[in-house]
């Protein structure tokens, strides 16, 4: 999925600004163009014309792409203008430079942007993208990493990533990343054709095809999946449906010499000559050094016998590309057929030189040899030249190693061969299966005299192909005479060599090539006998193969290489030291030995990395190697629920394997679940004590779960085993700032800093802690610097606002009205003595005098309003403490004592909602919740008592007043539901009836129950308070009217709390938002398929009034609607999220998915003319809501909420 936004996406963003208010979708956060300056509509604008970049290189309009760089030019380059507006300016001069190929220029403008913004995602993806253009593959990779970073879930960077790897012959790695760009997108239609290509590189071609269909139907115009799709049916011989695409992909692409090329071979498949020659001569026409397009109609011209103009035709493919050896074999038999034995003898010697498979193709006898006359008339049968051609337009070749193995042999000719070996090099970087690098680089190695690379490219070509046995027998000779360790610099090549076997044999079993990995380890043993790693690794790969005697024998020669390696091999070696061969004891029972190892742990000080090789080397059973990456993945996409399921298939495949429980905490801990998540890091810590990952994870959910001392010792112990780990000095200040020590937070998030200084998160922490010491400049300080890092993040912007505030009312108040801190002292501490000796009138009077002279301060009034309240005095006692939370909302003591006022003056509902608000605050404060037990048990609800009642003796085990309130409230609930079943029975035993039942809320709320209302529930189960303030409002209107007047109430009482909790919607998490989205979508899928479209219109336009022929199901629909949407607003509440407001980028994937789910300019105008009676706003409304569903990661989230968050308001 490209980023580079074209003009349909701005297009439909636009539209959508305006469009949906009026069916209660305002989008927020649209591309907004200023109107105030040509130039900014000029560079922010889109001259491409919504193209593909394919169709972009034919027809960009160079004047617009000039006028807009000037345009951009000037924005970007001027420092007065917001930097907002500037990295928008050098984005779009870079995708302008972009347009017209200036790689160089659109990375430098990319990078500009990044510098003002690092964590731009559209600027370091079209950065990467470039690198690629330019080869780079290394930077682009490090770009694409950034931006998966940053967006876990970023698909098109997946696959962006996957085609470098690709490009740089790590067909594995590729592989991977274009599975997770599908898991994350399964519409990336890149990364179906990507991944198509790699199973065509394995020779999976019926897999790629199927890739390549995929890519096809997500978009029919994708060129590159239409003609690799070509070329695998060639490869199978079906050449209708090769060229089939081939004319689909000249379809999108007129202009292409390759499709021209590709479909000339496919002609020669079906022995059509004539279609092939004139497919050969267009080809050649749009490029005139087009060696396929001259090949394919020597072949052509070959098969029709007309033998000068193919020996034209040979002789220019020669002339282009003197190292085509397909050419030199077709010269040769040219030649022959003319009676010239000389030259197609020779001809034929070069062939094989260049290819040793073409001999027996050709004759290649005396350079003087003559054939007889009556041979000469003779026609050699080209059959096999023919089949050369085809099985050439089947294969997927390297084009890009290909063009470096001829431009190495230019530099080799011209006497660079140095350089030459370097491009070799870089060759076999991009295809490391191509035999004919490895033999060039072993002829240029041998010529400089370096016979030991000689030699092992020489056996390495030789594995790739065996026919160059022969050719290579003299430089592998060359290199066996050379001494293993004849110089220090041979050692360290071969040491080099085997490092570099090694960590490709680890990329090997990550993706199960056992067989290729073993053969790695090998090679790796035998260049050094003395690398730990390679014999530890071909160990595990052993053991996957099932030779268990091997591995262990590995595994006790790498432990013999490095002690510190005995934690990896404990279960190979046990019971087999000294007597390998008895390693497989058929005695033993394999259930008695598996009962045994689950009983022992075998702690591993060695593992304490968390890389993909120490996964591969750690991880004996493929399928729970397999599992981890799955689950990583999972992780990494926010779908934890999968995650941890994966990981459960690992700890069940391999209990003592660390990454499963390690992986599996952390996706708990990201649901909430700390003490399972817990749980799971002591396991890990068990298995890996030296781990120091497990430690700060581990700390940080204590942390959270409020064991503010054994998060400490976590987070210590984790700093002391990886001194340089960020994370365990994060994890430190954040347990000291639990703990109330915001001096030591701010020195632990200081070593932080110095480890990381780029991670705005850090920066946050500290500033809240140096807020909470009261250094509002220091707290400014670090807020400006996560702002820097991160600046569209809300919270950052509002902690900064508060700290400014604080400075300059604590200046204002120290300059102006600071009290006179020894008189303050001692007006508190004379009123607190008269307090405790009950003299309230006294206490009251001290804590006036305090009042005056800290007006400003809420504990004053907060206890001059407990001595009122004891003397009785409860409307002045109220006024205080209301005093207290104007000054400060969040001080809790005022909340508890207005509760206590709010009981004395007989408002219990309002009491629960004062500590309600002190809990949420401070949740693990006994008194608390024994205030509100206490509150409960005298309004008659018994379980809600016996449960806060419970909950404040867990908190404070000493409590008599808790435990004898719970044992009263136990009581009373007994006592309660013995009367009701003794009123039950005397009524079934025709005794007197009783009489009907008060209108109570306990009977109001059973008779909502009895309805199952889904919306009601999730308001009763979200916000309980308004659950019961509601049911007292239906008590009051059922006494008063009818059933019609309760509906009523319900209604009006429902959309009032949802316009309330409106503004929560921004900060909804990912997958609540999208449940409740996915309920608006449900809707109106229901209407377009019950109700006329006029209908379904309608009730976007003027809601659920309109359908008037409701049914049942309509109503659930409803329902849940209204659920899905409380849920989101308590999950909301507590997620503690920042705003998601959505950026431009967002914005353009929402319209890109539109566009390729079928979105059409109609749809957009129908949403546009929403006011209007245009037709078809619920077909395009559902493709929005699908396509924002389709969105994953913090994007996803950004628009969902925004479409959700309109919804409401309208």
């Amino acid at each position: 999925m490209s980023r580079r936004i074209g003009a349909v996406s701005r297009i439909f963003v636009a539209v959508l600004s305006y469009g949906l208010a009026l069916v209660g979708v305002t989008v927020l956060g649209a591309l907004a163009t200023p109107a105030f300056a040509g130039d900014y509509a000029l560079c922010f604008g889109d001259e491409s014309g919504g193209q593909s970049s394919d169709q972009k290189e034919a027809n960009v309009d160079q004047a617009a792409v000039d006028q807009r760089i000037a345009a951009c030019t000037a924005i970007a380059e001027d420092v007065t203008q917001a930097q907002r507006q500037r990295i928008k300016a050098y984005f779009y001069r870079g995708s302008a430079r972009d347009d017209r190929e200036d790689w160089d220029g659109a990375i430098a403008d990319y990078s500009q942007a990044i510098a003002l913004d690092p964590k731009a995602t559209s600027a370091l993806f079209n950065r990467g993208t470039d690198w690629s253009n330019k080869g780079d593959y290394d930077r682009a990779i490090a770009d694409f990493n950034i931006v998966i970073s940053l967006e876990p879930s970023a698909s098109d960077a997946y696959s962006g990533r996957g085609s470098a790897f690709l490009r740089k012959g790590k067909i594995d790695a590729a592989m991977l990343d274009f599975q997770q760009a599908i898991e994350a997108d399964p519409q990336n239609g890149d990364a179906h054709t990507g991944l198509g290509t790699v199973w065509s590189k394995t020779g999976e071609r019926d897999k790629a095809i199927a890739e390549y269909d995929k890519a096809i139907r997500i978009d029919p115009g994708d060129f590159i999946a239409l003609v690799n799709r070509g070329l695998a049916y060639a490869a199978k011989d079906e050449f209708d449906r090769a060229i089939a695409d081939y004319d689909a992909a000249l379809a999108v692409d007129p202009g292409s010499a390759d499709a021209y090329a590709n479909r000339s071979a496919a002609w020669i498949g079906k022995n059509d000559w004539a279609r092939a020659i004139a497919d050969a001569n267009k080809a050649i026409e749009l490029d005139a050094g087009m060696v396929d397009g001259y090949y394919a109609r020597a072949v052509a011209w070959a098969s029709k016998d007309n033998d000068d103009r193919a020996l034209a035709d040979f002789d220019k493919v020669i002339a282009l590309d003197a190292t085509d050896a397909r050419a030199w074999l077709g010269r040769s038999l040219m030649r022959s057929r003319k009676g010239d034995s000389a030259g197609a003898a020779a001809d034929c010697r070069k062939a094989i030189a260049l290819d040793p498979k073409k001999i027996g193709s050709c004759d290649a006898g005396p350079a003087n040899a003559e054939m007889p006359a009556a041979e000469t008339a003779s026609k050699p049968d080209l059959s096999s030249l023919a089949k050369q051609l085809e099985t050439t337009g089947r294969q997927v070749l390297s084009k890009e190693a290909a063009a470096q193995i001829r431009e190495a042999l230019k530099q080799q000719a011209s006497g660079d061969v140095p350089g030459a070996i370097a491009s070799f090099g870089y060759a076999i970087s991009l295809d490391p299966d191509n035999a004919e690098a490895y033999y060039d680089r072993a002829v240029a190695a041998a010529s400089q005299g370096d016979n030991a690379l000689a030699a092992s490219d020489c056996r390495r070509a030789v594995e790739l192909d065996p026919q160059r046995a022969g050719a290579c027998a003299a430089l592998m000779a060359g290199g066996q005479t050379v001494p293993a360790a004849g110089t220090q610099d041979q050692a360290a090549q071969d040491q080099a060599a085997a490092r570099i076997l090694v960590e490709r044999a680890g990329a090997r079993l990550a993706k199960y090539g056992v067989d290729g990995a073993l053969l790695d380890f090998d090679k790796a043993i035998g260049l050094d006998p003395k690398n730990a790693d390679a014999y530890l690794g071909r160990s595990r790969a052993r053991t996957l193969k099932g030779n268990q005697a091997g591995a262990a024998a590995d595994c006790r020669r790498a432990v013999e290489l490095d002690p510190a390696r005995s934690g990896s091999c404990d279960q190979q070696t046990a019971g087999d030291e000294g007597k390998a061969e008895q390693a497989q004891d058929s005695g033993q029972s394999k259930p008695a030995a598996a009962a045994a190892d689950a009983q022992t742990i075998h702690p591993n000080l060695a593992a304490t990395d968390d890389t993909l090789a120490a996964k591969s080397l750690e991880t004996k059973d493929q399928r729970a190697l397999q599992a981890i990456l799955g689950g990583d993945a999972w992780l990494d996409m926010g779908k934890y629920d999968k995650a941890i399921g994966a990981y459960d298939v690992v700890i069940a495949l391999e209990p003592d394997n660390r990454f499963g429980y390690f992986g599996r905490g952390r996706a708990r801990a990201a649901t909430r679940d700390y003490g399972q998540a817990i749980a799971d890091f002591d396991r890990v810590i068990q298995l890996a004590p030296n781990f120091a990952a497990a430690y700060f994870r581990r700390g940080l959910a204590k942390v959270t779960s409020g064991d503010v001392d054994g998060a400490l010792a976590d987070c210590d112990r984790a700093a002391t085993l990886d001194p340089k780990a960020r994370d365990a000095h994060y994890c430190k200040g954040m347990a000291w700032h639990a703990k109330g020590d915001a001096g030591r937070a701010v020195a632990a998030y200081t070593v932080a800093i110095g480890i990381d200084a780029k991670d705005d998160a850090i920066y946050y922490a500290r500033g809240m802690a140096r807020a909470d010491s009261k250094d509002y400049a220091g707290a400014i300080a670090d807020f400006d610097e996560a702002l820097k890092l991160d600046p569209g993040n809300s919270d950052y912007a509002v902690a900064r606002k508060a700290a400014g505030a604080a400075k300059g009312e604590n200046q204002a108040a120290m300059a102006e009205t600071a009290p006179d801190p020894v008189a303050l002292a001692a007006a508190l501490e004379r009123g607190d003595a008269s307090y405790r000796k009950r003299k309230y009138d006294r206490a009251a009077t001290e804590y006036s005098r305090a009042v005056a002279l800290a007006p400003n301060e809420p504990s004053t009034y907060s206890a001059r309003a407990r001595a009122r309240l004891q003397k009785g005095d409860l409307d002045g006692a109220l006024a205080d403490v209301n005093r207290a939370l104007e000054i400060d909302p969040s001080y809790i003591t005022a909340y508890h004592t207005r509760a206590l006022i709010l009981i004395k003056k007989r408002e219990p509902e309002k009491a629960i909602a004062d500590y309600n608000r002190a809990i949420e605050m401070k949740p693990d404060n006994a008194s608390l919740y024994f205030g509100r037990g206490s509150t409960w048990y005298s309004i008659g609800d018994f379980d809600r008592a016996a449960a806060d009642l419970d909950r404040a003796l867990r908190l404070d085990p000493k409590s008599e007043m808790a435990r004898q309130g719970r044992k009263l409230a136990t009581a009373a609930k007994k006592k309660a539901l013995a009367s009701k079943t003794s009123g039950k029975l005397a009524s079934q035993a025709g005794q007197q009836a009783p009489a009907p039942q008060a209108l109570t809320r306990a009977y109001i709320n059973a008779e909502v129950q009895k309805q199952d209302s889904q919306i009601l529930k999730a308001i009763a189960e979200e916000f309980p308070d308004d659950y019961n303030a509601l049911l007292d409002n239906v008590m009051v209107v059922a006494r008063l009217g009818g059933k019609q007047a309760v509906e009523n109430a319900s209604r009006v009482a429902v959309a009032k709390l949802r316009r309330r909790y409106a503004p929560l919607l921004p900060s909804t998490p990912d997958n609540e938002a999208s449940q409740a989205l996915s309920a608006q979508l449900a809707m109106i899928n229901y209407l377009m398929a019950r109700q006329t479209p006029a209908t379904c219109d309608n009730y976007l336009r003027l809601g659920p009034d309109a359908v008037s022929a409701s049914d049942n199901e309509f109503l659930v629909h409803l329902d849940r609607i209204g659920a899905t949407l409380f849920r989101a607003f308590g999950a909301a509440k507590r997620s503690g999220l920042p705003a998601a407001e959505p950026e431009d980028q967002d914005w353009s994937l929402v319209a890109e998915a539109f566009t390729k789910s079928g979105g059409t300019p109609t749809e957009m105008e129908a949403i546009a003319n929403a006011n209007q009676a245009s037709a078809g706003l619920c077909p395009a409304t559902a493709k929005l809501f699908a396509a924002a569903l389709s969105l994953q990661g913090e994007p996803g989230r950004h628009v969902k909420t925004a479409l959700l968050y309109a919804i409401v308001k309208n």
